[in-house]
């Protein structure tokens, strides 16, 4: 009985001493991840852009949708319907914003961040930006009223507006 406890023994202390010392070391070249390879890359492009016919004219849906909100009669914005349509635009616009950076960043890493960020600097955008300022510094919507993430985004942009009436308080 001894002898069949000295060879289990024999046999586990053999596979920590292998385990531990004679096992190969793992490849480091395992550990960076392999290249992204769709049909983007395979016409020499980056691995983003598989997905740019799609979200391309996303981008420009959501900026038209935008500044039709926008460009409506301010006056529209102390009703009921066009507050709660403008609160909606702005969220959404930079929901969009933000969930598209936030997605290429963590498909494809810190470069497809940036190309998204500047996918979303058109003329149009700038615009958009310029409107959603003259609006709230005129009063017509608090950050309060808007999502996270539009609010945290809004409050860095709007840190210099100042709020200059409530054209809705009447």
């Amino acid at each position: 009985m001894k002898a069949i406890l000295f060879v289990v023994c024999g046999f586990f202390l053999a596979n920590i001493v292998t385990a531990t010392f004679i096992w190969p070391p793992t490849n480091k070249a395992s550990d960076t991840p392999a290249p992204i390879v769709n049909a983007a890359t395979r016409q020499g492009q980056d691995p983003w852009m598989v997905n740019e016919r799609y979200n391309a004219p996303n981008r420009e849906r959501i900026r038209k949708a935008t500044l039709d909100s926008l460009d409506r009669p301010w006056a529209g914005y102390c009703a009921s319907e066009g507050h709660e349509a403008l609160i909606r635009a702005i969220d959404y616009y930079y929901e969009r914003r933000g969930a598209e950076a936030w997605s290429y960043e963590h498909t494809y890493g810190e470069a497809a961040r940036r190309f998204s960020i500047s996918a979303w600097s058109s003329p149009d955008d700038s615009r958009i930006e310029r409107l959603i300022e003259e609006t709230y510094g005129r009063g017509y919507y608090s950050l309060d009223e808007l999502k996270p993430p539009a609010r945290e985004t809004l409050a860095a942009q709007l840190r210099g507006v100042r709020v200059s009436a409530k054209p809705c308080a009447s």
